[in-house]
């Protein structure tokens, strides 16, 4: 029984770690080298990891949807997608309603290598070329060189905020049982 509880337990952690992963936003310094709007076939295996209909977010009668991406490229030369939709009040809730506004900012920022503009990209969500699954971009802000990486106040916060109430449970948790193996029967 023991055994189970452990693995049970590392399950857990491992489905907290991948939620974590998901939906805290992260921050990447890079160039934005172009920006587009694509029809694009959202697949069934992926349409979790996109936003929902309720967002604003329409698809024809062949089930394309209109969504804008922004291609950039890391200071090392690796490219990276990242798409750009509204979230709305669906999970994870970032309450994204500028999407134009952003795509609009990251048009005016593009840059080529001769001459880059180096910006730090705050976005959440995985990358999976297979799937079809790109990062959503939440917001544009310039840095001034591709050494600078911005602090990620809000994922250290909330993960902060995470550990005390991990820790406090814990710690409830071995009281409880402290007390109650002193409990005469």
């Amino acid at each position: 029984m023991y055994y189970v509880r452990v693995v049970a337990g590392v399950l857990f952690g491992i489905l907290v770690f991948a939620l974590l992963d998901y939906t805290l936003p992260s921050k990447n310094t890079l160039r934005i080298s172009e920006t587009y709007n694509r029809q694009t076939m959202i697949p069934p295996s992926a349409s979790l990891f996109w936003a929902s209909d309720s967002t604003g977010t329409v698809e024809n009668a062949q089930g394309l949807r209109d969504v804008r991406f922004i291609n950039t490229v890391r200071p090392g030369g690796d490219v990276f997608v990242y798409r750009n939709e509204d979230t709305g009040w669906v999970w994870p809730p970032y309450f994204k309603y500028d999407s134009s506004n952003l795509q609009a900012e990251a048009n005016n920022l593009q840059s080529g290598q001769a001459d880059p503009i180096w910006v730090s990209v705050t976005a959440y969500g995985w990358r999976v070329p297979w799937m079809s699954i790109y990062p959503n971009a939440i917001s544009i802000n310039t840095v001034s060189s591709p050494d600078d990486r911005p602090t990620n106040w809000a994922a250290l916060i909330i993960c902060g905020v995470l550990l005390a109430l991990l820790t406090l449970v814990w710690r409830m948790w071995a009281q409880f049982r402290q007390r109650s193996a002193r409990r005469p029967a």
